[in-house]
């Protein structure tokens, strides 16, 4: 939109050096008035769109203003309670082996090894890796809304073992059983490891 501003007024600015020469021509021939004519209906035109630039730079300033604050409101706020509950939900689904995890805007997950050694999630195996990105999206799914949102699973357990398998769906059942869980699944794992554990589910095949 800055751009836009600067092309509309070099143009305003042209557009009235030319509209002053012609001025002090008018005499001289009847195509210039006609010429002029058009000018100063261009000339009112450009400026109108000024204005209009101009209020619609100060809209997207606001936006943009308001956008930051939240942002920094959420960082300040919930990020720490997001990370907190990202650990809890590791912990709990991978049995104790990952007790300590933090996301990092540049690094994405940091994982604390057993042996005090922190890493990047995306040294570890998919199926870890699947594991700990869902536990932030639980995580966050906890503080973004007060309202208990719908969680939509498409064959997020693709490569989950059977044990990884069996402590998710336990935790989503015990942690989130206010919440609506839907799961999207080409395989019966999911049914089977759901009656083993005798969770009550419904059931549609497409």
């Amino acid at each position: 939109i800055d751009d836009e501003i600067e092309n509309c007024i070099l143009e305003i600015n042209n557009l009235r050096v030319e509209y002053k020469t012609n001025e002090y021509e008018e005499g001289k021939m009847a195509e210039d008035l006609g010429r002029k004519a058009e000018m100063a209906e261009r000339l009112a035109e450009l400026e109108e769109s000024l204005l209009e630039l101009k209020e619609n730079e100060k809209i997207i300033n606001l936006a943009k203003e308001s956008l930051e604050e939240s942002y920094n409101k959420m960082k300040s706020e919930a990020t720490p309670k997001i990370a907190l509950n990202l650990s809890q939900i590791a912990e709990s689904i991978s049995d104790g082996k990952y007790k300590n995890v933090k996301f990092n805007e540049e690094e994405g997950l940091i994982v604390e090894l057993q042996t005090g050694e922190h890493i990047n999630a995306n040294r570890l195996s998919i199926g870890t890796i699947d594991q700990l990105y869902l536990s932030l999206r639980l995580a966050v799914a906890k503080e973004i809304s007060k309202e208990k949102m719908p969680i939509i699973l498409d064959e997020s357990f693709a490569y989950y073992d059977t044990d990884r398998l069996k402590n998710i769906l336990k935790y989503l059942c015990e942690k989130f059983k206010d919440y609506q869980i839907l799961i999207f699944s080409c395989t019966n794992r999911e049914k089977e490891i759901l009656k083993e554990l005798g969770i009550k589910y419904n059931l549609v095949e497409i």
